[in-house]
């Protein structure tokens, strides 16, 4: 790890967002609050705070439309708050059937709701609490707000946008080496299983799972109406690491005084992402600004043997909960 992160430059001077529609998962802090900000100041119609807890929307909501740059920037903006629990699927789908309903277009769509998964935690669904909310209830959710997206982008003759915080600490992952998946095991299952799961490993293992998943999906799906991306912003100062065990939160404090990112600058990669590179990017992840492509446990034998079955296990877990395009069951 380098002590400095490379500069990271704003978002081009002329990139507006006018008449558009975006929704932001996980917007009352950290980097789901600078992405939710940034599409506000690029003058982005209505921007809907996808949230757990709405009071703590709601006053996110007023921090946004009470700032001077916004007010200058966008003075008309809808920014909306809607109640999304990832980790119940019930609550996804419910999330999707209002904004469907009440809402005729959605242009960009920003999965960023994740939780760090220090401390295992098992969800609504029965599966465990990270990988339900950094993983399947973004499946789930993509794949509810597909036709929107897809008619949105008929209609501007635009490709729609789903964008994905990512993360290049995927190598950390727990399937490498501390609990490998055995010849003929289920991923889900094998992740559920308490005996698998290592605090430090699972946001790692979560973060494999969607690059694996967007790696595979752009053999199925093209770009032509969505675009569908990850970023990785890099170390950024948000609140995440602060259920660390506290020598861990020490020493992360100490890095990140040092060499972390604003949230800011966070909100500019991801809407870089989001909006300003094109279908060179579909199912890949930025690293930064640039493509990444990823050494280690995501390229070997293993790594490539549990994309494939993740991709059908994904599927399946899936059409319990909505009806998913044929490109998917292929």
């Amino acid at each position: 790890m380098r002590l400095f992160q490379p500069p990271v430059t704003p978002l081009p001077d002329d990139l507006y967002l006018d008449g558009q529609t975006a929704i932001v998962t996980g917007a009352t802090s950290g980097i789901g609050l600078a992405l939710a900000k940034q599409l506000v100041l690029l003058r982005a119609s209505t921007v809907v705070l996808a949230v757990r807890n709405t009071s703590k929307g709601e006053s996110v909501k007023r921090e946004l439309l009470d700032d001077a740059a916004i007010k200058s920037a966008n003075p008309d903006a809808i920014v909306r708050v809607m109640k999304m629990d990832a980790e119940d699927y019930g609550s996804v789908q419910s999330f999707a059937k209002a904004f469907c309903s009440e809402h005729k277009d959605l242009h960009i769509l920003m999965l960023n709701a994740g939780v760090p998964g220090l401390k295992r935690h098992v969800a609504a669904t029965n599966h465990e609490a990270t990988v339900q909310v950094n993983y399947l209830s973004n499946v789930l959710l993509m794949l509810q707000l597909l036709p929107l997206l897809e008619s949105t982008a008929q209609r501007t003759r635009s490709p729609g946008r789903v964008t994905w915080t990512g993360s290049r600490a995927i190598g950390n992952t727990s399937l490498a080496a501390k609990a490998p998946l055995a010849p003929g095991e289920s991923v889900l299952e094998h992740l559920d299983a308490e005996a698998n799961f290592y605090g430090l490993s699972r946001y790692a293992d979560s973060k494999l799972l969607v690059f694996l998943f967007l790696r595979e999906l752009r053999q199925h799906l093209g770009p032509e109406k969505v675009i569908v991306n990850a970023f990785c912003p890099g170390m950024v100062k948000t609140a995440m690491s602060d259920v660390l065990p506290l020598p861990f939160r020490l020493a992360m404090s100490a890095v990140k005084a040092v060499r972390a990112r604003s949230p800011e600058q966070s909100g500019w990669i991801g809407l870089h992402a989001a909006a300003v590179v094109g279908a060179e990017t579909h199912g890949k992840q930025l690293g930064d600004k640039d493509i990444w492509k990823p050494e280690g446990y995501a390229n070997s034998d293993d790594g490539m043997r549990l994309q494939k079955l993740l991709w059908k296990e994904t599927a399946d877990e899936m059409s319990k909960f909505t009806q998913i395009p044929k490109w998917m069951s292929s």
